[in-house]
């Protein structure tokens, strides 16, 4: 038997101005559902992932969904800590 795992993906690109505070306003319909937390991860110099958080993770959940460049993972309560905050 074949299992597939099949991941939607949506593109939406938008132009948002940066208050004199440094916040951008994320619409309300991309904000359905979210909880009020979410991870951000410096991608490169000029991207930025954003990815919603609706329950505390575990760092499982996020296998095979972001690339990281960690040089010790063996230290599972820093690599947390950083994640989450």
């Amino acid at each position: 038997m074949c299992q597939f795992n099949v991941k939607m993906v949506i593109k939406m690109e938008i132009v948002k101005n940066i208050d004199k505070a440094g916040r951008i306003v994320i619409p309300s319909e991309w904000r359905k559902g979210w909880g009020n937390k979410v991870l951000l991860v410096r991608i490169s110099e000029d991207e930025v992932l954003i990815r919603a958080i609706k329950k505390k993770m575990k760092l499982t959940d996020l296998i095979d969904s972001i690339e990281v460049e960690v040089d010790d993972f063996t230290d599972t309560h820093k690599l947390r800590e950083a994640i989450h905050g």
